[in-house]
């Protein structure tokens, strides 16, 4: 078996891999990246996607993100490990999953503190993991974060949030990092970027003062949530439920290979919880797909106020810190990872 960091020809190898490796359901869904996988690369961070390939067919991939963020408080050096993917017709899973953390490890230099993330419901993958099978890293859970999916209709406009000035993106940097450092995951933001980014950056001030920030970021040039296929009963009903959806201000289901018109409320931070719910009802209000999306951890104290008042589509995913380069310690504390670079 061979591995190597992946390059632009490699492309649409990469993209057959994350296509047939969808999110098994009713809906049939999966993260991808077209039309290039490397269109954006390095969009927060610095990727470096693998490949695997034995006897001259690709197998599997995975990717190492590296950046920065908040470990017990603390900046450090993250390496989050993401899309891993293998072949439905190679069997030896074990052996790509060892072989594929040698090669990381030899080859991509993976900070200290790494990270991965994996959906709740996939049992047999999170079984495999937390057991501690000899030859692969130790996985510890960190916690659990619900990706919320939320229709545009249900906003309303409260003039709450107001566009920053790059003049002001220092401030909202500076409230950022002072409202998420006390949270394990949470990233680092920067001037850099947000400049470099050219997205909305939006404040909330009361008195001239920061009191809630956040970036509204439409990945979808180049980084999309599709629905694949529909199954059995769902293809009938699909028209139906989009009708109850439209009527009743829910997420909508996408067509048959078509993309969830989204768009992510990033770096969302808020000085007072109270103040959660009407920024949430502004942010809708100036979306400018259907749905709006962002993460909360499940032990976020406003959750289940969120649900309640927004009744969104959520997706569960456990977040694991991994004892790849190193064995550090990860104390329970509550994380904040950002939905939006996972």
């Amino acid at each position: 078996m061979r591995f190597q960091t992946a390059s632009r020809q490699h492309s649409w190898s990469l993209l057959q891999l994350l296509e047939e490796n969808a999110m098994q359901g009713a809906i049939d869904m999966v993260m991808t990246r077209r039309p290039d996988y490397f269109a954006n690369l390095h969009y927060f961070g610095t990727e470096y996607p693998v490949l695997a390939e034995e006897h001259d067919r690709v197998v599997g991939m995975c990717q190492l993100t590296k950046h920065n963020g908040f470990i017990n408080g603390q900046l450090q050096p993250l390496g989050y490990l993401n899309s891993l993917r293998i072949s439905h017709s190679y069997r030896n899973r074990i052996r790509i999953l060892k072989s594929g953390f040698d090669y990381l490890k030899q080859h991509l230099s993976p900070p200290q503190y790494c990270y991965t993330s994996i959906a709740s419901d996939n049992l047999t993958a999170r079984k495999l993991l937390e057991k501690e099978n000899t030859g692969l890293p130790r996985y510890h859970p960190l916690g659990e974060l619900n990706t919320l999916a939320i229709s545009a209709q249900r906003g309303r406009y409260l003039g709450l949030w107001q566009n920053q000035t790059v003049e002001q993106y220092p401030e909202v940097v500076e409230f950022y990092h002072q409202q998420v450092m006390d949270y394990q995951l949470s990233p680092q933001l920067s001037v850099e970027w947000l400049i470099n980014s050219g997205l909305p950056v939006w404040g909330y001030r009361v008195n001239g003062e920061l009191q809630a920030c956040a970036v509204l970021w439409n990945q979808q040039a180049f980084k999309q949530v599709m629905a694949l296929d529909y199954h059995s009963i769902w293809r009938a009903i699909k028209p139906i439920y989009n009708g109850y959806a439209s009527l009743m201000k829910r997420v909508a289901l996408p067509a048959k290979q078509q993309t969830l018109d989204q768009s992510l409320l990033a770096f969302f931070a808020v000085a007072d919880r109270q103040d959660m719910l009407s920024l949430i009802d502004d942010a809708l209000s100036r979306c400018t797909t259907k749905v709006l999306t962002f993460g909360l951890a499940s032990s976020h104290p406003m959750l289940k106020a969120v649900i309640k008042r927004f009744r969104p589509l959520s997706y569960k995913t456990c977040l694991y810190g991994v004892d790849l380069a190193a064995s550090p310690v990860w104390p329970q504390q509550a994380i904040a990872p950002e939905a939006a670079i996972l």
